[in-house]
């Protein structure tokens, strides 16, 4: 499995690679500072029998987090890609549209913590 980060702050993207490694995970990580990069590299890259697992920032500019996950819906992409959304948002809304997408396995709200990674590790047994 790959993890694969994607959010516009870069600070935030250290702090989950610090995380990861501070909670054990060793899974080679690839992160993007946008949408499109991102659904560039999969079109691209991604190989049909890995799998992934994405972690989604929903409020970026370009393509949000939603429309990454509409646009990777209408890709039809061979690999197993789940998502775990990354948001500063509190808003229920936003949670309850994150449970419509099927891809969409976890929702967590920023800050994070080496809690949170370390029960992720558990939970997708890495």
């Amino acid at each position: 499995m790959k993890i694969l980060l994607v959010d516009d702050d870069p600070i935030v993207i250290l702090l989950q690679k610090k995380l990861m490694e501070k909670a054990g995970i060793s899974h080679e990580v690839t992160s993007f500072n946008n949408g499109e990069d991102l659904v560039g590299f999969l079109a691209e890259n991604a190989l049909p029998d890995e799998d992934y697992l994405m972690f989604l920032d929903i409020n970026m500019p370009g393509l949000s987090g939603w429309d990454v996950l509409d646009t990777l819906d209408a890709m039809n992409l061979s690999q197993r890609i789940e998502v775990i959304i990354i948001t500063s948002s509190i808003e229920a809304a936003d949670k309850r549209k994150a449970n419509k997408y099927k891809r969409v396995v976890d929702f967590w709200v920023k800050p994070f913590s080496i809690q949170d990674f370390s029960q992720f590790k558990e939970k997708f047994k890495l």
